[in-house]
């Protein structure tokens, strides 16, 4: 299946990223993060996103993010 990253979900939408940052509830640079990897995008923050730019939550590329960190929903079953 073909893919497209974060970003370009965003572009294509025709969203500037502090607009889609604040439809999807985040800071423009959170929004960035997600977007260069630096940090994971939480899989419901993914599904509103994708809900968002009006494409399937499997068509995006997300990027692998090595930051020895879980995500928000994972902490809570950890904790």
């Amino acid at each position: 299946m073909f893919q497209i990253s974060l970003k370009a979900a965003r572009v294509n939408a025709g969203l500037k990223q502090s607009e889609a940052a604040k439809l999807i509830g985040v800071t423009a640079k959170t929004l960035r993060h997600y977007e260069s990897g630096v940090t994971a995008i939480p899989g419901w923050r993914l599904r509103k996103a994708a809900s968002i730019y009006g494409i399937s939550e499997d068509r995006i590329r997300v990027p692998i993010v090595h930051d020895g960190k879980y995500d928000e929903e994972d902490e809570k079953i950890f904790t």
